[in-house]
């Protein structure tokens, strides 16, 4: 009997769980699909380097998911209140026919896990068909290859995926029974009778708040967008954004009322009057919970955008930055850190090795390594000599004071902190490596020059330094930018030159000592033929990569196109599926927040729905009240959530475009689009439900 009565109550009850198990279907999807991303990528051939990367996602993923469950124990438990809440009534009915406690608590048990089990059923075979698309995916991020057709099951990600939600399970039915045991017979009969007390507040007091709080939000973006995130007011933008937020929501619904009661026109047209005030009650006692709602959203949006961002821009920087098979560093004196303020600064010893050899790389290579010619076909040196003193070096500080450019507050405060030397460039060696990359040379006259930068961002500063100074003095003489170049000077992941000056070779001393030297070369077969052979030139010449110091000679750090591009691709994997796994649950905790709240305030007003009825109000003027009211209480937090990422993504942008030429504000229109997306669909899936709960009733 007691399992037919659960099973007739869910199906009766359809639309009341519907909340509980989508958010439930889609937990149970997306924490086995990224569970099992080890396994999937089990049958796709990767080699060492895209192999450590997988098993870098899988540690963070495996950490991320603790996080991700303990959202999800609160989603089920929170959207379990909103069902025992909306049938107390009936339980005390069961209660009043005879039945004792524990047979409504094993009834309870029984609807559970029906639709527990069907959503762990139908979250399952979701997450086994994406982790099969994330497969190929992972497989095309990588540029891998799956050999045939395979379909992945992964048991371990199963089974993790049944005992986290289990538990979950387990700890929502304890909390249900004892809830439903400890009320009395008729508060449970007359629990339709009763709702949350409404908080009236005092509405010139909200108009003062809500001004308060637009200027407290106004401050905090001004002091972060004119500061930076790296300035010492960020906590300060941090706070008075937090605290503006707060007041927004407490006092938002207060304004609007008093608002729209100042044009009768409006407020008294149709059900305006009775919908605003029940928005303002809805929001009085929840204006802390949608602050929250809030700021997970607000970290959604700029988790998401900037994983997308990172993603796409990876690609983009990896063809541009890569062009060459391989590169070599090496630095003749060792690091050089002294300031333009350090006169008395003693110059490293030259490294008496890299001067025998002339400073030129390849006939070190040659000299340690018998086959060089046969693995390199061509290559290019170019060396960076940093004047000191007497000899005519200039610093960036000096071109940072003396041009007038309007840099964003983080690279206005880099730049005007960096006092370290320009380095300078040989003509005939800047000509060879563009031959290398298939241009043609540049002639430059004895006092002109080229500014050298492949850094985007700052290509503004360096355009507004060649208008602004049509002639400086630097070595001995007065030099006159004739534009700038954007060749990749060597090949790394982010930029390899900020401010490079390329003069005529006469005008650098010949026995100037280069700080650094680099050797871009082309293979003289594919790169499966001689990208290990490549790499054990250079740790003959030099050991391994992780003993090498400083001054070793000629090959300091070493970089190929081929594993740049794998740890690009495994840095690309791990933002993109972190973003899309952090995101997509707190949008779901977000959505699924809201919509139990709004359902649990419309179980609350049913009552109110059907007077408004008795009284004559159309079918049409109800559902227009109720999408009404729905709708402001979705669209408030995200609006507010958007205007927030917005700002602190431009602040962001600063930051990380400077360090690695990302710009994460470009994703924020199709990161907004996947947002309102989810959320929307949220917002439609609680108005029907909504529109169920009060139309029924209130046309009998």
């Amino acid at each position: 009997m007691l399992p037919k009565i659960a099973l007739g109550n869910v199906r009766k009850s359809l639309r009341d769980f519907s909340v509980f198990f989508i958010t439930l279907v889609f937990g149970v999807c997306a924490f086995y699909a990224f569970a099992s991303i080890n396994d999937q990528t089990a049958v796709i051939d990767l080699n060492e380097l895209q192999s450590a990367a997988v098993a870098t996602v899988t540690r963070m993923l495996s950490g991320v998911s603790v996080f991700v469950a303990v959202i999800l124990g609160f989603l089920v438990v929170y959207a379990n209140r909103f069902l025992v809440r909306r049938r107390k009534r009936e339980f005390g009915i069961y209660l009043t026919l005879g039945m004792g406690r524990a047979q409504v608590a094993a009834i309870m048990v029984m609807e559970t896990l029906t639709v527990g089990v069907a959503a762990l059923v139908v979250g399952l075979a979701l997450g086994v068909l994406l982790s099969q698309v994330m497969m190929y995916v992972t497989a095309n991020l990588f540029e891998a290859t799956i050999p045939g057709f395979a379909f992945v099951f992964s048991p371990r990600a199963a089974l993790s995926t049944l005992a986290c939600f289990a538990a979950i399970f387990a700890l929502s039915l304890l909390l249900n029974v004892r809830e439903v045991s400890r009320y009395k017979l008729i508060d449970l009969i007359n629990a339709d009778k009763v709702s949350e007390k409404v908080k009236v507040r005092s509405l010139p007091v909200s108009v003062v708040l809500f001004v308060v709080s637009l200027v407290l939000m106004g401050v905090a973006y001004r002091t972060l967008l004119e500061n930076g995130i790296m300035s010492d007011k960020f906590g300060l933008a941090t706070a008075l954004v937090t605290v503006g937020t707060a007041l927004f929501f407490f006092s938002v619904s207060g304004l609007l009322l008093r608002f729209l009661q100042g044009r009768p026109g409006v407020y008294l047209r149709g059900l305006n009057a009775f919908t605003l005030r029940q928005l303002n009650s809805r929001v009085n006692t929840a204006w802390v919970s949608i602050t929250l709602v809030c700021a997970m959203l607000f970290v959604a949006i700029c988790g998401v955008c900037t994983g997308f961002s990172v993603s796409r821009s990876l690609s983009d920087a990896l063809e541009k930055g890569s062009p060459y098979d391989a590169s070599i560093n090496a630095y003749p004196r060792g690091l050089m850190i002294a300031g333009m303020d350090d006169a008395d600064y003693d110059l490293p010893e030259v490294n008496e090795e890299a001067a025998s050899d002339g400073f030129d790389m390849v006939a070190g290579m040659r000299r340690k390594v018998s086959d060089w010619d046969d693995i390199v076909s061509a290559s290019a040196q170019v060396n960076q000599y940093r004047p000191f003193g007497a000899q005519g070096g200039i610093s960036q500080r000096w071109a940072y004071e003396t041009t007038s450019y309007a840099a964003d507050a983080t690279l206005d405060e880099v730049l005007g902190q960096n006092d370290s030397r320009f380095a300078f460039v040989r003509a005939s060696q800047y000509n060879a490596l563009r031959a290398l990359l298939g241009e043609k040379p540049v002639e430059l006259g004895r006092d002109e020059c080229l500014v050298w930068s492949d850094f985007a961002p700052l290509d503004g500063f360096w355009e507004a330094f060649i208008e602004q100074h049509p002639g400086f003095e630097a070595l001995g003489t007065t030099l006159h930018p004739r534009g700038m170049a954007h060749e990749t000077l060597y090949n790394t992941s982010a930029a390899s030159v900020t401010g490079v000056f390329v003069v005529a070779d006469e005008v650098l001393p010949a026995d100037l000592v280069p700080a650094v030297t680099s050797l871009d070369v082309t293979y003289s077969g594919s790169v499966e033929e001689c990208e290990q052979r490549f790499q054990d030139a250079c740790e003959k010449a030099c050991g391994p990569a992780n003993s090498r110091g400083v001054e070793a000679w000629p090959v300091c750090f070493m970089e190929t196109r081929q594993a740049i591009a794998d740890s690009t691709v495994g840095l690309t994997v791990v933002t993109t599926y972190l973003a899309i796994y952090i995101g997509v649950i707190l949008l779901i905790s977000c959505a699924s927040v809201l919509s139990i709240q709004q359902l649990s305030a419309v179980a609350d007003d049913v009552s109110r729905y059907r007077v408004l009825a008795e009284l004559g109000a159309e079918p049409a003027q109800i559902r227009g009240a109720l999408k009404v009211q729905v709708g402001v209480y979705f669209v408030f937090p995200l609006v507010v959530a958007i205007c927030h990422a917005a700002c602190a993504l431009t602040s962001i942008n600063g930051l990380v475009s400077l360090v690695t030429g990302f710009h994460v504000s470009n994703a924020l229109v199709a990161t907004v689009c996947f947002v309102v997306a989810l959320y929307g669909g949220y917002f439609l899936l609680t108005y029907q439900t909504s529109k169920a709960m009060v139309l029924r009733p209130a046309l009998r």
